[in-house]
Protein backbone atom coordinates (compact mmCIF):
# COMPACT_ATOMS: atom_id res chain seq x y z
CA UNK A 1 0.00 0.00 0.00
CA UNK A 2 1.22 3.36 -0.97
CA UNK A 3 0.43 6.73 0.60
CA UNK A 4 0.92 10.12 -0.74
CA UNK A 5 0.85 12.87 1.59
CA UNK A 6 1.91 15.88 -0.27
CA UNK A 7 2.97 17.18 -3.57
CA UNK A 8 6.80 15.61 -3.13
CA UNK A 9 5.42 12.15 -4.19
CA UNK A 10 5.29 13.26 -8.23
CA UNK A 11 9.05 13.50 -7.71
CA UNK A 12 9.06 9.32 -6.80
CA UNK A 13 10.94 9.83 -3.73
CA UNK A 14 9.71 7.09 -1.45
CA UNK A 15 10.84 5.95 2.04
CA UNK A 16 10.09 2.96 4.23
CA UNK A 17 10.95 4.18 7.55
CA UNK A 18 10.62 0.73 9.48
CA UNK A 19 13.35 -2.45 8.62
CA UNK A 20 15.40 -4.79 10.35
CA UNK A 21 18.70 -6.30 9.66
CA UNK A 22 20.77 -9.22 10.53
CA UNK A 23 22.08 -6.93 13.55
CA UNK A 24 18.49 -7.67 15.04
CA UNK A 25 16.04 -10.33 13.45
CA UNK A 26 16.44 -9.60 10.01
CA UNK A 27 17.43 -12.03 7.06
CA UNK A 28 19.02 -9.44 4.95
CA UNK A 29 22.65 -7.68 6.25
CA UNK A 30 22.41 -3.58 6.50
CA UNK A 31 24.49 -4.15 2.82
CA UNK A 32 21.92 -6.09 1.65
CA UNK A 33 18.87 -4.29 2.91
CA UNK A 34 20.42 -0.72 1.04
CA UNK A 35 21.14 -2.86 -2.33
CA UNK A 36 17.27 -3.78 -2.20
CA UNK A 37 15.72 -0.14 -1.05
CA UNK A 38 18.11 0.38 -4.67
CA UNK A 39 15.76 -2.64 -6.37
CA UNK A 40 12.36 -1.80 -5.24
CA UNK A 41 12.84 2.01 -6.22
CA UNK A 42 13.04 3.62 -2.66
CA UNK A 43 15.14 6.43 -2.27
CA UNK A 44 15.27 6.30 1.28
CA UNK A 45 15.22 3.57 4.32
CA UNK A 46 14.75 3.70 7.81
CA UNK A 47 16.70 1.15 9.74
CA UNK A 48 15.29 0.33 13.11
CA UNK A 49 16.81 -2.80 14.32
CA UNK A 50 15.44 -4.02 17.87
CA UNK A 51 17.77 -3.02 20.79
CA UNK A 52 20.67 -2.57 18.09
CA UNK A 53 22.70 0.05 16.01
CA UNK A 54 25.44 -2.53 14.89
CA UNK A 55 24.00 -2.08 11.55
CA UNK A 56 23.80 1.27 10.85
CA UNK A 57 27.61 1.95 9.88
CA UNK A 58 27.35 -0.48 7.47
CA UNK A 59 24.34 0.67 6.18
CA UNK A 60 24.97 4.19 5.52
CA UNK A 61 27.94 3.57 3.97
CA UNK A 62 26.66 1.25 1.45
CA UNK A 63 23.41 4.25 1.12
CA UNK A 64 26.54 7.03 0.05
CA UNK A 65 27.97 4.62 -2.19
CA UNK A 66 24.42 3.39 -3.87
CA UNK A 67 21.91 7.24 -3.85
CA UNK A 68 20.45 5.37 -1.28
CA UNK A 69 19.68 7.80 2.11
CA UNK A 70 19.78 5.77 5.47
CA UNK A 71 18.06 7.47 8.23
CA UNK A 72 19.43 6.14 11.25
CA UNK A 73 17.04 4.33 13.84
CA UNK A 74 16.34 2.10 16.51
CA UNK A 75 13.48 0.10 17.57
CA UNK A 76 13.25 0.11 21.21
CA UNK A 77 10.34 -2.16 23.07
CA UNK A 78 8.89 -1.04 26.14
CA UNK A 79 6.02 -2.45 29.07
CA UNK A 80 3.54 -1.10 30.40
CA UNK A 81 1.74 -3.26 33.03
CA UNK A 82 1.00 -6.71 30.43
CA UNK A 83 1.66 -4.47 27.35
CA UNK A 84 4.25 -4.46 25.08
CA UNK A 85 4.46 -1.15 23.18
CA UNK A 86 7.72 -0.45 20.83
CA UNK A 87 9.45 3.11 19.95
CA UNK A 88 11.40 4.18 16.80
CA UNK A 89 13.64 6.42 17.16
CA UNK A 90 15.14 8.16 14.33
CA UNK A 91 18.38 10.20 13.86
CA UNK A 92 19.59 9.48 17.33
CA UNK A 93 23.72 10.15 18.16
CA UNK A 94 23.98 6.30 17.93
CA UNK A 95 27.87 5.92 18.94
CA UNK A 96 26.81 7.31 22.76
CA UNK A 97 28.11 5.15 25.18
CA UNK A 98 26.03 5.16 27.69
CA UNK A 99 22.91 4.88 24.91
CA UNK A 100 25.33 1.75 24.41
CA UNK A 101 25.59 0.49 27.36
CA UNK A 102 21.52 0.79 27.39
CA UNK A 103 21.50 -1.44 24.50
CA UNK A 104 23.76 -4.23 25.69
CA UNK A 105 21.80 -4.58 28.81
CA UNK A 106 18.65 -5.26 26.86
CA UNK A 107 20.35 -7.45 24.30
CA UNK A 108 21.68 -9.91 27.04
CA UNK A 109 18.77 -9.98 28.72
CA UNK A 110 17.48 -11.37 24.79
CA UNK A 111 19.91 -14.37 25.48
CA UNK A 112 17.91 -15.45 29.00
CA UNK A 113 14.85 -15.03 27.41
CA UNK A 114 15.54 -17.11 24.45
CA UNK A 115 16.85 -19.95 26.64
CA UNK A 116 13.77 -19.70 28.49
CA UNK A 117 11.23 -19.64 26.13
CA UNK A 118 12.90 -22.79 24.25
CA UNK A 119 12.22 -24.34 27.62
CA UNK A 120 9.06 -23.53 27.61
CA UNK A 121 8.61 -24.98 24.38
CA UNK A 122 10.54 -28.50 25.00
CA UNK A 123 8.88 -28.84 28.47
CA UNK A 124 4.84 -27.49 27.79
CA UNK A 125 4.50 -28.59 24.35
CA UNK A 126 7.07 -31.57 23.86
CA UNK A 127 8.72 -30.01 21.04
CA UNK A 128 12.34 -31.57 19.47
CA UNK A 129 14.09 -27.96 19.46
CA UNK A 130 17.15 -26.76 21.29
CA UNK A 131 18.56 -23.78 22.12
CA UNK A 132 21.67 -24.52 19.80
CA UNK A 133 19.26 -24.50 16.71
CA UNK A 134 18.01 -21.65 17.72
CA UNK A 135 21.45 -19.83 18.06
CA UNK A 136 21.96 -20.91 14.59
CA UNK A 137 19.40 -18.44 12.96
CA UNK A 138 21.25 -15.74 14.51
CA UNK A 139 23.69 -14.25 12.50
CA UNK A 140 25.01 -10.53 14.05
CA UNK A 141 22.78 -9.74 16.80
CA UNK A 142 20.66 -11.35 19.65
CA UNK A 143 17.85 -13.87 19.40
CA UNK A 144 14.61 -12.63 19.14
CA UNK A 145 10.97 -14.64 18.57
CA UNK A 146 11.44 -14.55 14.86
CA UNK A 147 14.98 -16.55 15.47
CA UNK A 148 12.78 -19.16 17.38
CA UNK A 149 10.38 -19.32 14.78
CA UNK A 150 12.63 -19.83 12.15
CA UNK A 151 14.14 -22.51 13.99
CA UNK A 152 10.69 -24.24 14.41
CA UNK A 153 9.87 -24.03 10.63
CA UNK A 154 13.15 -25.49 9.73
CA UNK A 155 12.39 -28.18 11.63
CA UNK A 156 9.26 -28.92 10.47
CA UNK A 157 7.05 -27.92 13.57
CA UNK A 158 5.03 -25.11 11.80
CA UNK A 159 4.68 -24.18 8.04
CA UNK A 160 5.61 -20.52 8.32
CA UNK A 161 6.47 -17.93 10.97
CA UNK A 162 3.22 -16.80 11.53
CA UNK A 163 2.06 -20.29 12.35
CA UNK A 164 4.82 -19.98 14.90
CA UNK A 165 3.76 -17.24 16.53
CA UNK A 166 0.41 -18.02 16.73
CA UNK A 167 0.53 -21.55 18.42
CA UNK A 168 3.20 -21.19 20.60
CA UNK A 169 5.27 -17.78 20.84
CA UNK A 170 2.81 -15.14 20.55
CA UNK A 171 2.28 -12.69 23.87
CA UNK A 172 -0.74 -14.61 24.91
CA UNK A 173 1.03 -18.28 24.47
CA UNK A 174 2.15 -19.95 27.73
CA UNK A 175 5.39 -20.41 26.05
CA UNK A 176 5.85 -16.69 26.08
CA UNK A 177 8.31 -14.89 28.10
CA UNK A 178 7.90 -11.14 28.65
CA UNK A 179 11.01 -9.10 27.85
CA UNK A 180 13.51 -6.98 29.42
CA UNK A 181 11.27 -4.10 31.35
CA UNK A 182 12.28 -0.76 30.06
CA UNK A 183 9.23 1.51 31.02
CA UNK A 184 7.60 3.58 28.15
CA UNK A 185 8.52 6.74 29.67
CA UNK A 186 12.39 5.66 29.72
CA UNK A 187 12.42 4.25 25.95
CA UNK A 188 10.85 8.15 24.81
CA UNK A 189 13.13 10.02 27.41
CA UNK A 190 16.37 7.46 26.00
CA UNK A 191 16.22 8.46 22.50
CA UNK A 192 15.29 12.07 23.13
CA UNK A 193 18.25 12.20 25.17
CA UNK A 194 20.43 10.66 22.52
CA UNK A 195 19.57 13.22 20.31
CA UNK A 196 16.30 11.42 18.32
CA UNK A 197 12.86 11.87 17.97
CA UNK A 198 10.58 9.22 19.65
CA UNK A 199 7.62 7.65 17.19
CA UNK A 200 4.96 5.31 18.28
CA UNK A 201 5.19 1.85 15.91
CA UNK A 202 2.71 0.27 15.01
CA UNK A 203 -0.32 1.24 17.12
CA UNK A 204 -2.99 -0.74 15.94
CA UNK A 205 -1.08 -3.66 17.26
CA UNK A 206 -2.13 -2.46 20.61
CA UNK A 207 -4.24 -4.74 22.71
CA UNK A 208 -5.65 -1.60 24.45
CA UNK A 209 -5.84 2.10 22.80
CA UNK A 210 -4.75 4.27 26.20
CA UNK A 211 -1.45 3.09 25.85
CA UNK A 212 -1.70 5.66 22.56
CA UNK A 213 -2.51 7.94 24.30
CA UNK A 214 -0.11 7.58 27.32
CA UNK A 215 2.25 7.92 25.15
CA UNK A 216 1.15 11.08 23.56
CA UNK A 217 1.06 12.74 27.16
CA UNK A 218 4.76 11.03 27.75
CA UNK A 219 6.11 13.31 24.88
CA UNK A 220 6.28 11.08 21.92
CA UNK A 221 6.58 12.84 18.68
CA UNK A 222 5.34 10.98 15.96
CA UNK A 223 3.12 7.78 15.33
CA UNK A 224 3.71 5.09 12.29
CA UNK A 225 -0.25 6.03 11.32
CA UNK A 226 0.80 3.30 8.24
CA UNK A 227 1.95 -0.05 8.53
CA UNK A 228 1.74 -3.25 6.96
CA UNK A 229 -0.12 -4.65 9.36
CA UNK A 230 -2.91 -2.01 9.81
CA UNK A 231 -6.32 -1.73 8.06
CA UNK A 232 -7.42 1.07 6.21
CA UNK A 233 -9.38 2.59 8.54
CA UNK A 234 -6.59 2.04 10.78
CA UNK A 235 -4.06 4.22 8.81
CA UNK A 236 -6.70 6.78 8.03
CA UNK A 237 -7.79 7.10 12.24
CA UNK A 238 -4.10 7.17 13.60
CA UNK A 239 -2.93 9.80 10.70
CA UNK A 240 -5.85 11.85 12.00
CA UNK A 241 -4.97 11.52 15.38
CA UNK A 242 -0.85 12.01 14.54
CA UNK A 243 -2.22 15.62 12.91
CA UNK A 244 -4.59 16.51 15.28
CA UNK A 245 -1.98 16.52 18.41
CA UNK A 246 1.06 17.89 15.70
CA UNK A 247 3.13 14.87 15.77
CA UNK A 248 4.70 13.58 12.65
CA UNK A 249 3.04 11.07 10.30
CA UNK A 250 5.17 8.68 9.83
CA UNK A 251 5.22 4.58 7.33
CA UNK A 252 7.02 1.55 7.58
CA UNK A 253 6.51 -2.06 6.07
CA UNK A 254 8.33 -3.63 9.16
CA UNK A 255 10.29 -5.83 6.72
CA UNK A 256 12.77 -8.42 7.88
CA UNK A 257 13.48 -10.29 4.89
CA UNK A 258 10.91 -13.21 5.51
CA UNK A 259 9.23 -14.70 2.44
CA UNK A 260 5.70 -15.58 2.41
CA UNK A 261 2.18 -14.83 1.41
CA UNK A 262 1.65 -12.99 4.50
CA UNK A 263 4.78 -11.38 5.13
CA UNK A 264 5.81 -7.65 4.08
CA UNK A 265 7.93 -6.98 1.74
CA UNK A 266 10.38 -3.95 1.53
CA UNK A 267 8.71 -0.54 0.31
CA UNK A 268 4.90 -2.32 0.55
CA UNK A 269 4.67 0.43 2.65
CA UNK A 270 6.44 3.65 1.75
CA UNK A 271 5.54 7.25 2.77
CA UNK A 272 6.85 11.12 0.70
CA UNK A 273 10.74 11.94 1.67
CA UNK A 274 9.45 14.78 3.45
CA UNK A 275 7.94 13.31 5.83
CA UNK A 276 11.91 12.82 6.54
CA UNK A 277 12.54 16.92 6.93
CA UNK A 278 10.14 16.63 9.27
CA UNK A 279 11.90 14.42 11.18
CA UNK A 280 15.72 16.32 10.64
CA UNK A 281 13.77 19.45 11.97
CA UNK A 282 12.71 17.50 15.11
CA UNK A 283 16.09 15.79 15.66
CA UNK A 284 17.78 19.41 15.33
CA UNK A 285 15.81 21.14 17.80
Amino acid sequence: MTFNFDAQSKKGCFADLHTHTTASDGLLTPSQLVMEALRVGLKAIGITDHDSTDGLNQAMEEGQRLGIQVIPGVELNTQVDDEEIHILGYYIHHDLPWFQDMLETIRHSRWTRARKMVENLRRMYNLNISFEEVEQEVTDGAPGRPHIARALVKKGIVKDVAEAFEKYIGTDCPAYEPRYRLTLEEGIKAIKDAGGVPVLAHPGLLKDQKYTMMAIELGIQGIEAIHSKHTPEQCEYYSILATKHGLVVTAGSDYHGEEGEDMPKLGDVKICCSVIEQLKNLAKK
